[in-house]
């Protein structure tokens, strides 16, 4: 998830900022990058892979989770790299 964060990062323009509240938004815009990549894909899911889902959801951390759904999930970073630009958009009204 670093290199993704780190893309997040150069996306966002973030070293432009106060380097606490960079990393604070920098979290912030991550966890709703990764709402919206959840929402997409979850539907995408077999049985078999959305019963481990829950179960990593019930019992794992969120580093597991995302090495699930990268494992599982056809195109996982690109999706990631959509949203956080359908993001950026919607932040920027453009």
């Amino acid at each position: 998830m670093d290199n993704t964060k780190k893309e997040l990062f150069d996306l966002f323009e973030i070293e432009k900022m106060d380097p606490l509240k960079g990393e604070e938004l920098l979290n912030r815009m991550s966890k709703i990058i990764f709402q919206s990549v959840l929402v997409r894909v979850l539907p995408t899911l077999t049985e078999e892979q959305q019963a481990k889902y829950d179960e990593i959801i019930e019992n794992g951390k969120e580093e597991d989770l995302f090495l699930f759904l990268r494992d599982n999930v056809q195109d996982f970073d690109e999706i990631i790299k959509e949203e956080a630009n359908i993001l950026k958009k919607e932040l920027t009204n453009n």
